[in-house]
């Protein structure tokens, strides 16, 4: 898209590829919903609510909005995710199936190394389902081969490339003399950052504090490459920083209601063994240590290493888990979820209309 608009003169061709997160993100969000349906056929408001949660979430529409690789890798996470549970749901171990689920996780490895997470928990899923299920087994050690052969044939001389010219496949950076968790102080892991999470959720405050730091940038833009220009303005102006601050507490209860959507459905799938449910149950585990161990093993003194960018291809993971637990609390107070949601949506609506996170204002 870059070359073409060279081609036809756009002033700023890098604007046309832009576009492109359009399909991107809009993609993303009917494959959401149609994960929704595969897996509860019988609660017909998870899908939408999942897929609210997506369409409002500032940190992806934040990162669409620029000339950047994350939404991209997102919408192939999905679509992974998507396919390897229509083949467990369903019980298709075809050839086709398991080529399409193994190229779809080829083409994620390419676009951004975090869908690495989606790989990890698409293949433990199938190493729970070879054990549950007997009969199938031979079928499905077929289908898991034939989709792990399509994957590396994709994405292993990328990495082949990386381990030749880094030394490492997946971290070019120089690993450090001390052992990890010698890494980061105390503070870094316990400190809960208030009150400046929620009364100034921007840069420098809470540098360095993996909960604070992490969250402010979920749901602000905590870094100033937004909203705000950290590099010219040195802090958000008066209005915009009212703004952010309106975001963080927007985003308590929807923050709330994934993590706990999240929780019961990973131990329910856990004690059940269902490999289907355990694709999405174990992404927001795996994206979590993944961010984690990256932030602790690669330190830098600005807090450059925590940014949310780098899990969003689990989002479609949190966003099934946020469906849920309102669908189920919808179940007993259908009109206080109702009402609440649809609040919570009026509010989001003036962070998206408007190429900054700082609303119309």
């Amino acid at each position: 898209m870059t070359w073409v608009g060279r081609q036809v003169g756009v002033a700023d061709p890098y604007k046309l590829a832009q576009v492109v997160n359009v399909p991107v993100v809009v993609g993303t969000i009917l494959l959401v919903a149609a994960m929704a349906r595969l897996l509860w056929p019988r609660r017909p408001w998870i899908a939408p609510a999942a897929a609210g949660f997506v369409a409002l979430s500032p940190v992806l529409t934040r990162t669409a909005a620029m000339f950047h690789p994350e939404p991209l890798d997102l919408l192939l996470a999905t679509l992974s995710g998507y396919l390897a549970v229509r083949m467990l749901l369903e019980r298709r171990y075809g050839a086709r199936a398991a080529l399409g689920l193994g190229l779809a996780l080829g083409l994620a490895q390419m676009t951004r190394q975090f869908a690495l997470y989606t790989l990890a928990v698409v293949a433990v899923a199938w190493v729970v389902a070879l054990g549950s299920r007997a009969r199938e087994r031979a079928a499905l050690l077929r289908a898991g081969l034939v989709a792990l052969a399509a994957c590396v044939v994709v994405a292993g001389p990328w990495y082949g490339y990386r381990v030749a010219t880094y030394g490492n496949g997946l971290f070019d950076r120089p690993h450090q003399a001390k052992p990890l968790f010698e890494r980061r102080p105390a503070s870094f892991y316990l400190d809960p950052g208030l009150p400046d999470v929620f009364a100034r959720p921007y840069r420098p405050h809470a540098m360095n504090l993996a909960w604070p730091q992490t969250y402010a940038d979920v749901w602000g833009d905590w870094f100033g490459v937004f909203a705000w220009d950290r590099q010219r303005q040195g802090r958000p102006g008066g209005a915009v920083a009212g703004w952010l601050v309106a975001q963080d507490a927007i985003g308590l209860l929807p923050t709330a209601l994934a993590l706990g959507g999240w929780l019961v459905l990973l131990a329910s799938a856990l004690r059940r063994r269902a490999a289907p449910l355990l694709v999405v149950a174990l992404l927001p585990l795996a994206g979590l240590a993944g961010y984690f161990y990256f932030a602790i093993a690669y330190p830098t003194p600005d807090g450059d290493v925590l940014k949310p960018t780098f899990m969003l291809s689990t989002l479609w993971g949190w966003a099934l888990c946020f469906g849920w637990a309102t669908a189920r609390l919808g179940e007993r107070r259908p009109r206080l979820v109702g009402w609440t949601l649809g609040l919570l949506a009026l509010a989001d609506l003036p962070f998206v209309v408007y190429k900054g996170a700082a609303g119309l204002f």
